[in-house]
């Protein structure tokens, strides 16, 4: 039967509907997979972003345990330098500037969160991190492992992934943000180095010439592992110069043992942390290939800082930049008892419970035994041959210069009093008892003036030498210098922070030492004279330091001596 015409119209027209029904069907399914496509496009970059948050944040975590945020950022930033190709370009210094001024490190800033974008890729890091920048949807309080806020930074990386599909529907990018917080562990003391060079960028921290052969440690039956940290990134070092060198026939710089489970150790925060040999400005490979210097040095990663001895002997709770590298505020409960020290004695004048030295004896010295606290008030106390000046006990103020040209000076040998009492020794004592020694402690303030010595002995008993403003010249018969054993000053043997070329000690045959020699701006301090110094019991923390002469010396110090921060990687916690 025909259709009537109205139905056959009818059915015409919805053919044509169906037709464009399906149509319109298969367009939003093509739409849809190209979103999906997309979408999955924007989903492995934004793994690949995590990645790189990931491994930016992990790289903060060493300094910013170490409480360096400064350097925890530039770490974070030279991470992400390698790895997000937009962002290679961004100074680490320069965006990490205002990590310093934040109240974690000293400033009035509560949080710094530097940002910057670079095509289109925005770098966020935020010190410290706050409970609202971790805050999680659905949770109130923090997690357990969160820490403090000042443990803590951020770093966020956002960027937009561009749409191949999508811009058929006007969605032309795919936004992507990813977030990293690292939580700094505190680093716990460690190995107690011989020698710790605080130089933070120069050349050469270290130097051995001369023929002379210095070790680190303690070989034998009995080893005890020798370390030697230097904290020069090598960053000012020009031409082939080093921050560690061993010049000269039969010069040699050695860290032993290098045959048990604990060897010595060169440690060098200018070495790259995944290096296996030297290359300049960290060290020469010449050297320890000639076996000048062994074992092969390895990488300190992070610096040693003088941090430690000003916690142990300085406490406070902030410090001023050392030669533009932060010095962390110390938590170790202790008290700043080198400038209490300085503060209670003054600048000037007689101190209560000290005698006189001009009210009894001359300035050009003849020989003497003495006891009880002395105020040596000559502007420089002169011993020459034949003059023994020898304080049995007590506690000595000086203002002005000790120039000996032959004699001896003796301080504490045959001090009655056996031991501080309880309320001079730590943590009891704020400020070191000024007219309180024992057989175990004594002390010399040196208001003004130098040591000067060119003849002579120098005999120091379980005596710290603080100096307010001088240098320290010994080059005379070996000399004997012992650091007290208890009080605030326990492990202290010598305190200077001038600035100064001068600072030199000679050696040889029958030179004894213990204790700390503090001097950061000693540039350098010399280590001279030929002979056997034998095994030493002294730590040298200096700017610089330079070893010649011809000697052969040993130093084992004590491990109860200040030790360097061991590090812990961070922890990631978002």
């Amino acid at each position: 039967m025909r259709r009537h015409p109205v139905l056959r119209a009818r059915y015409q027209d919805e053919r044509g509907a169906v037709a464009l029904l399906v149509g319109l069907l298969m367009f939003a399914m093509l739409v849809m997979a190209a979103l999906v496509l997309d979408i999955g496009y924007a989903r492995v970059r934004a793994t690949d972003a995590q990645a790189a948050v990931d491994f930016a944040a992990l790289a903060a975590g060493p300094q910013l345990g170490a409480d360096l945020p400064s350097t925890a950022c530039q770490d974070a930033v030279k991470s992400l330098n390698a790895n997000v190709g937009a962002l290679a370009s961004v100074d680490p210094a320069s965006f990490c500037s205002g990590m310093n001024s934040t109240t974690c490190s000293g400033g009035a800033v509560t949080q710094a969160a530097p940002t910057t974008t670079v095509d289109g890729t925005t770098l966020t890091i935020r010190y410290p991190a706050l409970e609202s920048d971790i805050a999680e949807a659905g949770t109130t309080t923090p997690w357990p492992n969160d820490g403090t806020a000042c443990r803590r930074m951020q770093v966020s990386v956002r960027s937009s992934a561009a749409t191949t599909f999508g811009k058929v529907v006007g969605v032309g990018t795919v936004p992507v943000t990813r977030t990293a917080t690292v939580l700094g562990r505190a680093i716990s003391t460690g190995d107690v180095p011989a020698l710790w060079l605080l130089d933070p960028t120069g050349c050469t921290p270290l130097n051995v010439s001369g023929g002379s052969q210095l070790t680190a440690g303690k070989d034998g039956p009995n080893p005890a592992p020798g370390l030697i940290a230097i904290d020069s990134d090598g960053s000012t070092c020009s031409s082939n110069q080093t921050t560690i060198s061993a010049s000269g026939t039969g010069s040699l710089l050695t860290a032993v043992p290098q045959n048990s489970t604990e060897n010595g150790k060169i440690s060098l925060y200018g070495l790259s942390r995944t290096a296996t040999t030297c290359s300049p400005p960290a060290c020469s490979p010449t050297d320890v290939s000639a076996g000048r210097i062994s074992p092969q040095p390895v990488s300190q990663d992070v610096r040693a800082t003088r941090a430690p001895v000003d916690w142990k002997y300085n406490c406070k709770a902030t410090y001023p930049n050392y030669k533009g590298i932060p010095v962390e505020g110390c938590a170790t409960g202790g008290a700043p008892y080198v400038d209490n020290l300085v503060s209670a004695l003054g600048t000037s004048g007689q101190p209560a419970g000290y005698q006189r030295w001009t009210s009894f004896y001359s300035c050009n010295a003849t020989s003497v035994t003495l006891s009880g606290n002395w105020w040596i008030d000559c502007p420089s106390l002169t011993i020459g041959n034949g003059a023994d000046v020898t304080f049995t006990g007590g506690n000595l103020v000086m203002d002005g210069t000790l120039k000996m040209t032959g004699g001896s000076f003796n301080v504490n040998t045959a001090n009655p009093t056996s031991s501080l009492s309880a309320s001079c020794t730590p943590p009891t004592v704020q400020t070191p008892c000024l007219t309180s020694s024992s057989a175990k402690a004594a002390f010399v303030y040196q208001r003004t003036g130098d040591i000067n010595i060119t003849g002579g002995t120098l005999n120091l008993q379980k005596t710290a030498f603080v100096q307010k403003n001088g240098f320290l010249l010994v080059n005379s018969s070996p000399p004997t210098w012992i650091a007290p054993t208890e009080g605030p000053f326990s492990g202290l043997a010598f305190w200077s922070e001038t600035p100064s070329n001068k600072f030199q000690m000679a050696g040889g045959a029958g030179v004894l030492l213990s204790g700390v020699f503090f001097t950061p701006e000693a540039a350098p301090f010399s280590l001279s004279g030929g002979g056997t110094w034998g095994q030493q019991s002294a730590q040298f923390i200096s700017y610089q330091l330079t070893v010649t002469g011809g000697g052969i010396a040993n130093l084992v110090p004590d491990l109860n001596l200040v030790g360097l921060r061991n590090t812990k990687p961070g922890l990631l916690i978002r």
